[in-house]
């Protein structure tokens, strides 16, 4: 197996017909991902991963027809990151993508920038069905539709029928013109004034692992014992989780040496990504999301879970609001459409994005939790699903992140880290079990 197919992709056939070459399209980067073409490399995969696992192993040549069939539905996806003088683009990728094994470490280094590869993996392992996207490909909206329409078409070709097909996007479908804007720039009020840049956060001080390993911790609670907490506190289930990050990186901090704690002494900041098309109207399969960032400072003093838990309430009902959003809009996009910006070569872009990544991305915060939501199938397909997760990308410079997300009764909370220390999802998970929450523990 050459090393293109063990990516799950195969290159353009050498010759191309005349009608091949008509297929060709090349579509402009997001916003978003432009940023994430310029940063990513072996330890930032910029790569976040979705799965379902089903009741029954999975049959591989019937995913692969699955996925030969739902791929067209997605001509936005069946791409190959491409460099031009000023920007990378993307461009038709007539290969066709191929199910792989699933590995014990996910979300590895992918060569997005050469020919053939397209900017997602399907993995499969026993019963389970996993997805791993480029962050600059889409959000995890877009992915998991993709996810959810692959899986429906699975179940169809095994003889699960349906009437009722919800959201899910079928593959006889045509796709809509608005599935592919760029909703950043539709959305851009260039008038905003600028949106006030952050200090720099509080990261943990821990050694990175080996290049390549990503360990992965899993917290399943019942779903409705955490909302009725959440409720009781009369908060959000993500302010809720949100509020105990915090507390645990809080408590890591205050066990620190007092001479690292002076060293380290910067605010302990979320970084909470929002689904955008809930604020303003879309249908963008691509990227469409920004983030707010709730915290704390220690320097202020020990901050009891109370009084995180109000912080943490009271910037979500300020931060999230078409407003305030827009003016994150308007500094992302105006740093694109500058005029000097925009006739600077493409390799002396990616040098000052990853400046711009650094600076007003990553260091702002000392960890991320990303909430999927509630995730729901028709009843035929969803008697054949156990549960679906979503799990971050690796964060370098965090070293430990959270993706969340709930399916039937249950609540999924993945922890995904780059050091060897469990001890940010150990106290996190120990401060739900104080709090009353049940969690049961798994790990990669």
């Amino acid at each position: 197996m050459n090393e293109t197919t063990k990516m799950g992709s195969i290159e353009h056939p050498i010759a191309l017909t005349q009608e091949e070459k008509n297929k060709i399209r090349s579509y402009r980067m997001d916003n978003a991902a432009v940023l994430f073409s310029f940063v990513c490399n072996k330890r930032i995969t910029c790569l976040f991963r979705l799965s379902a696992t089903l009741t029954d192993p999975i049959n591989v040549n019937l995913l692969q027809k699955a996925l030969d069939r739902i791929i067209e539905r997605f001509p936005y996806y069946r791409v190959n990151q491409r460099p031009g003088l000023f920007w990378f683009y993307w461009e038709t990728n007539l290969g066709i993508p191929k199910v792989i094994a699933d590995s014990k470490y996910t979300s590895q280094e992918m060569p997005m920038r050469k020919k053939g590869i397209f900017p997602f993996r399907i993995r499969a392992f026993q019963n389970r069905i996993a997805v791993e996207f480029y962050h600059g490909l889409t959000d995890g909206t877009g992915g998991l539709t993709f996810l959810k329409a692959l899986v429906a078409e699975y179940l169809t070709l095994k003889g699960i029928q349906t009437d009722d097909w919800g959201d899910i996007l079928q593959y006889s479908q045509k796709p809509l013109d608005e599935e592919y804007e760029d909703a950043f720039k539709r959305y851009y009020q260039p008038m905003y004034p600028k949106h006030k840049l952050l200090e720099v956060a509080f990261r943990l001080p821990h050694k990175l692992e080996p290049l390549g390993i990503f360990h992965m911790t899993t917290g399943i609670s019942d779903v409705k014992e955490v909302l009725a907490r959440s409720k009781e506190l009369n908060v959000t289930l993500t302010e809720y989780l949100s509020a105990v990050y915090i507390d645990a990186l809080q408590e890591i901090y205050y066990e620190l040496p007092e001479k690292m704690q002076k060293k380290l002494a910067k605010p302990i900041r979320m970084m909470i990504p929002v689904n955008l098309r809930r604020i303003f109207p879309s249908k963008t399969m691509r990227n469409f999301s920004l983030f707010i960032t709730p915290g704390i400072d220690p320097r202020l003093g020990f901050f009891s879970f109370e009084e995180i838990l109000e912080t943490v309430y009271h910037y979500m009902r300020v931060e999230v609001n078409d407003r305030h959003i827009s003016q994150q809009i308007r500094r992302n996009v105006r740093g694109e459409l500058h005029p000097l910006m925009r006739i600077t070569p493409l390799f002396i872009k990616r040098i000052g994005g990853r400046f711009v990544y650094s600076r007003m991305g990553e260091k702002l915060y000392s960890g991320t939790i990303t909430n999927l939501g509630r995730v729901t199938m028709p009843e035929a397909f969803s008697n054949e699903i156990e549960n679906i997760q979503f799990l971050p990308a690796p964060t370098p410079s965090n070293k430990a992140s959270c993706a969340v997300a709930s399916f039937k009764d249950k609540l999924y909370i993945n922890f995904g880290r780059v050091i060897k220390d469990s001890i940010v999802e150990r106290k996190f998970f120990r401060k739900l079990k104080k709090q009353g929450i049940s969690v049961k523990i798994e790990t990669n």
